[in-house]
């Protein structure tokens, strides 16, 4: 039933752009209440700036816009459980991304044990962050195992790449561990929902490139994995699920690991969300359409969600509103085309330095001025997230929204014109719309609604209110520009 409603908005779309494109018509928005989709929230991760931030009051500054009402409200709080540092080698370079592990060698006793006053910077991030009561899902995540439970005892992945780093006879030790310290979080009342054991399976990780942790798994390796751990959590009667495969990339990179995780009822037991990451598709609207349909098709019952984004290669100043706009577009498309249920921004912080035409290049919503992370300051993608964020609460649902327009943005082959739309459960329609293109006029769909307000961030605003009275029939949205807009009965 999903698939023909699918096939039949995307052959609408078509007819529509075709009309448009016969009468020059002024842009219009039309909305369709299905496929059914309930956004579950929007997210970070901690991974790799947390354990950075020793000032309380860059901490105190840092939950408040990311994770309180006062800013933007993030649902979902991404904990990094890192692999550790071996003392012995170690072949990640940047302090940022090594990690201070919970299992820590007890040269007295010879033995591996648990310190959970470890990674102290880290946890204290978390609970400030939970103290405005906004999260209520916490993800613990695992770029790699335990050092000690890695085939070269390091986990930046394998030392030739390609093949698994995980010790072959230690992958029940590896569950045995991220279920511990589970039960660590769970014991201090922190929502843990969701635990990720695996990330982006299908890269190589290692070889002569260790930038950072990773570890390789074939589609089988993931689910012998994933149904030890199925079996751990009943076994210990853990009130968490699964989130898994953490896919690198959408489309051929993503189908074999969820296929082979379908197949597997044990693993399925305990899985409780298909994740994917964002990465490489940016301007690919066919393959987010294409997995949508998948989406639809295959994946109707469970929970798809987006939990890493960045935009790769890092090309614009933290200030350009280009990089706003290619946030927005990938988070549009990924809910209007790929059908993600909720939306996680890789890292929250982050600081990449000048590139050599003086660009402050970061993949964060915030940029640290400081090496040592000790001075931080918003990026435009921040505001980006925030006409997100900020207007769509979870337990909304998302619509699905089709724009007729029929030009390519240049030497590019996707739309300059993006459209997300969502209904509250206040019962407000809001649309966030991303014109990278010139000015355009818009005719807003039909709704029952007397009342408009209009956001805008362009070059010269930053999520700015542009409009709040009564409802109009069709708004400007300027050129390279984010507009929200609230639809609402009063």
């Amino acid at each position: 039933m999903q698939k023909r409603i699918f096939k039949f908005i995307t052959g609408l779309l078509a007819a529509l752009t075709a009309i448009s494109s016969f009468f020059g018509a002024t842009m219009k928005i039309f909305l369709f209440p299905l496929p059914e989709q309930t956004v579950t929230g929007f997210g970070t991760s901690a991974c790799w700036w947390a354990q950075m931030i020793e000032d309380e009051t860059e901490r105190t500054y840092l939950a408040k816009a990311l994770f309180s009402q006062e800013g933007l409200g993030l649902n979902i709080y991404r904990y990094n459980v890192g692999g550790g540092v071996n003392p012995a080698h170690n072949r990640i370079g940047d302090r940022s991304r090594r990690t201070e592990s919970f299992l820590v060698f007890n040269e007295a006793s010879g033995k591996y044990e648990y310190d959970f006053t470890r990674d102290a910077n880290a946890q204290a991030m978390l609970f400030e962050a939970l103290s405005y009561g906004c999260v209520d899902t916490v993800v613990l995540f695992a770029n790699s195992p335990h050092y000690s439970m890695t085939v070269n005892g390091e986990p930046a992945g394998s030392q030739s790449g390609g093949v698994t780093n995980l010790d072959e006879s230690r992958y029940q030790d590896f569950v045995d561990y991220f279920l511990t310290i589970t039960e660590y979080f769970l014991s201090k009342g922190v929502p843990v929902k969701y635990i990720s054991p695996v990330n982006e399976p299908q890269w190589d990780w290692g070889g002569d490139w260790v930038g950072q942790e990773g570890c390789h798994y074939s589609a089988e390796q993931v689910v012998k994995l994933m149904e030890l751990f199925a079996k751990g959590i009943a076994a210990r009667g853990l009130d968490v699920k699964l989130q898994t495969p953490e896919s690198g990339q959408i489309g051929d990179h993503d189908t074999p690991y969820v296929d082979a995780l379908l197949a597997s009822e044990t693993a399925m037991s305990q899985i409780g969300s298909l994740a994917y990451h964002s990465y490489w598709a940016d301007t690919d609207t066919d393959s987010k359409l294409r997995f949508g349909i998948r989406r639809c098709q295959t994946l109707a019952r469970h929970s798809v969600d987006m939990t890493e984004w960045c935009e790769l290669p890092c090309k614009h100043d933290v200030a350009d509103v280009e990089a706003a706009l290619i946030m927005a577009r990938v988070m549009a498309n990924d809910f209007n085309l790929a059908r993600c249920n909720s939306w996680s921004n890789w890292v929250a912080v982050n600081g990449m330095g000048r590139d050599g035409e003086g660009r402050r290049l970061s993949d964060g919503l915030f940029y640290a001025t400081k090496s040592d992370y000790s001075a931080v300051e918003p990026t435009v993608r921040y505001t980006a997230f925030a006409h997100f964020a900020k207007f769509v609460p979870p337990g909304s649902k998302a619509l699905t929204a089709v724009p007729n327009i029929t030009e390519y943005a240049p030497d590019a082959k996707y739309y300059p014109f993006s459209v997300a739309a969502f209904k509250t459960p206040e019962r407000k329609t809001v649309l966030v719309i991303v014109n990278e293109g010139e000015e355009r006029k818009v005719t807003l769909p039909t709704v029952l609604a007397t009342h408009l307000a209009v956001y805008t961030t362009d070059r010269d605003r930053a999520l700015e209110q542009t409009y709040d009275g009564r409802l109009k029939t069709h708004i400007t949205v300027p050129e390279k520009s984010i507009t929200t807009v609230v639809l609402e009965l009063r």
